[in-house]
């Protein structure tokens, strides 16, 4: 019988960013989003897509629509669960400071086939020089919200 390695927490984070990021019904071991994470953080594909799945079953936005998860949930991603609803700001910089120890490139997902719509876009640039302040952990949390709504605006469900 093979012997099990626990998840670090660096792992677990970038499952969580992964998790946040991801709609429920691409969380499969064939996802190359999966695949690419899972090479970097040395855990198989199907490891890492059961763990997203064993991470559905703490969600009240899954569970409360009839779907389940996995009943595998341990006690790192329950307290990991908790952390995350507990202190947003927090987890947030300690994701971006995994994803940054990881070498993890931002994340693909909200890349949707619109080819149909390129023809209609104007990609002439011009240049203007501004002054901006970023904040950090933002990017976890817009990836997160167009997830939520299928990368739709919530309010008129234009992509």
């Amino acid at each position: 019988m093979a012997t099990r390695i626990n998840w670090s927490r660096d792992q677990l984070l970038i499952a969580f960013n992964l998790y946040c990021q991801m709609p429920f019904g691409k969380m499969h071991s064939r996802n190359p989003e999966i695949i690419k994470c899972a090479e970097i953080i040395g855990r198989t594909p199907s490891a890492l897509a059961m763990k997203l799945v064993n991470i559905a079953s703490l969600d009240p936005a899954i569970t409360s629509t009839g779907r389940s998860g996995l009943k595998g949930a341990s006690s790192s991603d329950k307290a990991m669960w908790e952390e995350m609803q507990s202190d947003w700001d927090r987890f947030a910089n300690e994701v971006q400071k995994a994803t940054s120890a990881f070498e993890i490139d931002e994340l693909s997902i909200d890349d949707k086939d619109t080819s149909e719509l390129n023809e209609f876009i104007d990609y002439t640039g011009s240049n203007k020089t501004v002054q901006t302040t970023t904040r950090v952990g933002q990017n976890l949390f817009r990836r997160s919200v167009l997830s939520a709504y299928e990368y739709k605006c919530c309010i008129t469900g234009l992509v």
